[in-house]
């Protein structure tokens, strides 16, 4: 999961964390597991040096974002996060890391699962730090069976 925060000076900070597998068979489980993440992301933005409360959720992205740049085993500490909300609006979004306008829109055309989060127009592109997980999976980990 992905989530993009911005705060008062308009600095922007991505947080990729996996979201824990549950069940789904209770409602408890459901907000535990949402609260066990979130508790996730603020360790993260944290130990960054980032104070949670000045920072507003810009969008989050559940499943693979467009292309492979934050699966790379050296994920860079800052880049260019290009996103887009999707149809249902904020805060959801499709997003990427280091791409053209062009890879973000061919990304997207390419892929039916980005394509039907419906992604819509305009693309917005800011410089970002980028927080990763220790154990971040790549994703060709998560592809395998």
């Amino acid at each position: 999961m992905f989530r993009l925060y911005s705060n008062s000076e308009s600095s922007h900070v991505l947080c990729c964390a996996h979201f824990p597998e549950f069940s789904g068979s209770s409602p408890d489980e459901e907000f535990s597991t949402q609260r066990s993440f979130d508790r996730t992301v603020e360790k993260m933005l944290r130990e960054a040096s980032f104070d949670p409360t000045t920072l507003t959720l810009v969008g989050e992205q559940q499943g693979y974002p467009v292309g492979d740049r934050l699966f790379d085993a050296t994920v860079p500490r800052t880049g260019t996060v290009s996103y887009a909300f999707q149809e249902a609006g904020p805060p959801w979004i499709v997003l990427g890391l280091d791409v053209s306008v062009d890879e973000f829109w061919s990304g997207i055309d390419d892929d039916e699962d980005l394509h039907g989060l419906g992604p819509t127009s305009p693309l917005r592109s800011v410089p970002a730090t980028v927080l990763t997980e220790t154990e971040w999976p790549r994703r060709s980990d998560l592809d395998s069976p």
